[in-house]
């Protein structure tokens, strides 16, 4: 496995504070659709995705809304992922 050094540096304050005063799609009252099959959600997101930027010394991070399907899918894939690297060793 390898790491980006500059996406392992600590985040820093201002960085956080960015990031938890976004609001999402839903919060302004626009329509959702699914960050990976663009499927329409209604109502709650079935989950949130997690997409970090690195800009520089800049770190930045989105949390865009998925279908309950697609947040399914890929969760149970990250873990089987996981799984098998442990495996490895």
């Amino acid at each position: 496995m390898t790491h980006c050094g500059a996406a392992s540096k600590a985040v820093r304050a201002e960085d956080r504070a960015l990031y938890s005063s976004r609001m999402t799609e839903s919060d302004r009252g626009e329509r959702i659709f699914c960050h990976a099959c663009d499927a329409p959600i209604d109502g709650e997101a079935g989950g949130h995705g997690l997409l970090v930027f690195v800009r520089g010394d800049r770190v930045e991070y989105e949390e865009p809304e998925l279908c309950s399907d697609c947040a399914l899918a890929i969760g149970v894939t990250a873990l089987w992922r996981f799984a098998e690297q442990e495996e490895e060793g």
